[in-house]
């Protein structure tokens, strides 16, 4: 498995990914939400990586994607980001992993162990001092990779949500 930076132009690549890694096994939130239009669900998980990549193409630094590949296919990326809000908030230099995702045909082989390594590396070359992931309270499999990195459980919190009608 080799470790690498996001090229420039193959957010495709990603898009194929997160759906199968986040509705596969039903463990996000827009997955499970049975109030979604689960027509559409398929589509933000590929826009919200697509989202990233452009972010990240633009040149912003405060934000990079880095790739896992396994025999020449892409297994998985991470998205990790410095958060100057929190770092102004609470005076310590801080980052987060935002997105982690790993194509189900490439699980629990370390794949995941190894983007996140590669991802605090980067924090740390940035200066930062403390990083946290939010991640679905059924992410076993994810909470467990972030344990063995070093992550410890902060703080839980519930989602609620309901539809609305809206009114003209």
């Amino acid at each position: 498995m080799r470790i690498r930076s996001y090229e420039k132009g193959e957010s495709s690549k990603l898009e194929l990914i997160a759906p199968r890694a986040f509705m596969g096994l039903g463990l996000a939130r827009y997955a499970i939400d049975p109030q979604l239009d689960r027509n559409r669900v398929e589509d933000y998980y590929r826009g919200e990586i697509a989202g990233y990549a452009r972010r990240v193409e633009s040149g912003r630094g405060d934000m990079a994607i880095f790739v896992a590949e396994e025999d020449e296919a892409v297994a998985g990326y991470i998205v990790m980001e410095v958060e100057e809000p929190r770092t102004a908030q609470f005076g310590v230099p801080w980052g987060r992993i935002v997105s982690l995702a790993v194509d189900p045909d490439h699980q629990f082989r370390g794949t995941g162990k190894a983007l996140i390594s590669r991802g605090l590396d980067w924090l740390s070359s940035r200066g930062v001092e403390y990083a946290e992931v939010l991640t679905d309270q059924n992410n076993v499999a994810a909470q467990r990779a972030y344990e063995a990195s070093g992550f410890r459980a902060v703080y839980a919190s519930i989602t609620l949500s309901r539809r609305l009608d809206p009114t003209s």
